[in-house]
């Protein structure tokens, strides 16, 4: 995510709508992708919905935030993860347990096609499926936190910010999230894809 200048900000706390775009157009991406990867394919429909929704949020929040203490970037990541752990909370999805896969029932459905890349080559596609479904089985504090270091490229202390806990929490929730991708991908990896 490309963090605004703090002069666009400032001026998007005064009332400037130019500023205000700017930092929709700069955002809009990082925060659509967050939000799917977070929420996953069932959510496609919706997503653009949400990333709105978000920004809603962040521009009536504006007038309040404040540079000494985040970073903006860190400020709107935090909306967006809250605002996911809130459409969870009201859509009462279900959970997928590890060990059902691991009895060979089938994982959901949920293919990650990226938005932004065509996918050409189908080992690629498969791969960015079973990545997808693996994401799907984590807990949401351990996707919340792999979605923020692995795709957006967060590092821990600002994870750490956005999702409230400490820095060594965020290293083990990391830790855990990246173990159980190893383990769900390893097979189909040592398969020879």
């Amino acid at each position: 995510m490309t963090e605004p200048t703090a002069d666009r900000v400032r001026s998007a706390q005064r009332g400037d709508p130019a500023a205000a775009e700017a930092i929709v157009q700069a955002l809009h991406r990082p925060v659509i992708a967050t939000i799917f990867r977070f929420l996953g394919p069932r959510w496609r429909e919706d997503v653009e919905d949400l990333a709105q929704e978000v920004f809603l949020k962040v521009f009536r929040a504006l007038p309040d935030f404040d540079p000494a203490r985040a970073k903006f970037t860190t400020w709107v990541y935090t909306f967006v993860r809250n605002h996911c752990y809130d459409v969870l909370k009201k859509k009462h999805l279900p959970t997928a347990s590890l060990h059902a896969v691991a009895d060979g029932e089938p994982a959901h459905d949920v293919a990650d096609r990226r938005e932004l890349v065509p996918v050409r080559d189908a080992e690629n596609q498969e791969l960015g499926r079973r990545i997808g479904e693996a994401l799907a089985l984590l807990g949401e504090d351990q996707r919340m936190v792999f979605v923020l270091r692995e795709y957006e490229g967060l590092d821990c202390a600002e994870i750490a910010a956005i999702t409230g806990v400490h820095e060594g929490t965020v290293k083990s929730r990391l830790f855990r999230a990246k173990q159980t991708m190893r383990q769900q991908l390893e097979p189909w990896l040592r398969a020879g894809a």
